[in-house]
């Protein structure tokens, strides 16, 4: 077997997006160059790699070049949550994930790369395991961290939503119920740009801001199409909190990108209506899994204590999202 590399350029948009779509077993829309585009272009340097064996394309994996402590890094996109490299079904065996990964890094050094960052898709977004892609990087000396992804198993949830709740989440429920909110699917340039106005005021006690703009939300929607939505909860005619998400269908997994409730009303835990709906959406609808994000920060260093707790008291489980790295110099 015989491992070609070749660097991704613009006129191989389709290839690589149908590659993506109809053959890898890790990759989704969020590895596809209609979502990467969204980015203004010259924001990253790409140095994204196509993979071939006899003329067959076979891997692709999404990346830019960074530069930190003095490093030039091969780093997983940073257009997107997940990179890695994207796989078809066919490789999924050792000597052929060997031969890979041994171009795969004799490719970097000779391009000057001192260190090599690789961002696995979330196990959940997968239509076949990648454990034999960790192994062979733990193997070839890559370390392992790992993020804490806390989700739902629709599978290993009780059909009466609430009975999977803390006794204070069922109680904020029943509470948001009495006062009559309503779930609603934002559509408008207006609704979208009101959850965001909130989204940025609740991270403001982080000191940070939304890793996408309002215009680039917008744009998402429009790329997207039926692979996003945004919620929000209203108490007549005001909008207390909402949420954005993806939605994979190949794995039936959706996943909350973002989670924001405006402070001002912090005392009708409106947030707390806004799991709960989304729980009963997307089992109604015959989902797998329901992702409510990590709860961890800096790669899996530090762990938000009183996030994750208050995930877990919607019946959730535990998962974690694996990040490898190495210095190839």
């Amino acid at each position: 077997m015989k491992i070609i590399i070749k660097q991704f350029r613009k006129e191989y948009e389709d290839t690589w997006d149908q590659f993506v779509e109809k053959q890898s077993i890790n990759g989704t829309f969020l590895q596809e160059r209609r979502f990467l585009n969204y980015h203004e272009e010259g924001k990253f340097e790409d140095c994204s790699l196509m993979f071939y064996e006899n003329d067959n394309l076979v891997a692709v994996c999404p990346a830019c070049i960074i530069r930190e402590e003095g490093k030039r890094q091969f780093y997983s996109h940073l257009g997107s949550s997940y990179g890695g490299i994207i796989v078809e079904k066919g490789l999924l065996r050792v000597d052929k994930m060997r031969c890979l990964y041994e171009t795969f890094e004799e490719y970097l050094k000779e391009q000057g790369f001192q260190k090599c960052t690789l961002k696995m898709s979330m196990d959940l977004l997968c239509v076949y395991p990648q454990d034999l892609i960790k192994f062979i990087l733990t193997y070839y000396e890559y370390r392992e961290t790992k993020e804490l992804n806390i989700y739902i198993d629709f599978e290993k949830y009780n059909n009466d939503t609430l009975s999977n709740f803390s006794k204070m989440k069922k109680r904020n429920v029943r509470k948001c119920l009495q006062l009559e909110m309503q779930l609603k699917e934002l559509n408008s340039k207006k609704e979208i740009e009101e959850f965001y106005t909130i989204l940025s005021e609740n991270l403001k006690k982080y000191s940070i801001k939304p890793v996408h703009n309002v215009i680039e939300m917008l744009d998402l929607k429009n790329r997207l199409g039926d692979n996003i939505a945004f919620y929000g909860v209203y108490y007549g005619n005001t909008l207390l909190a909402g949420t954005m998400v993806f939605i994979f269908k190949k794995t039936k997994c959706v996943h909350t990108q973002y989670l924001a409730a405006d402070p001002e009303y912090a005392k009708l835990n409106a947030m707390a209506f806004v799991y709960y709906k989304m729980i009963e959406i997307y089992k109604k609808r015959a989902f797998r899994y329901l992702s409510w994000g990590i709860t961890t920060e800096h790669g899996g260093k530090n762990i938000n204590w009183n996030l994750t707790n208050n995930k877990e008291e919607f019946g959730s489980l535990h998962g974690v999202n694996s990040i490898f790295e190495k210095e190839l110099f």
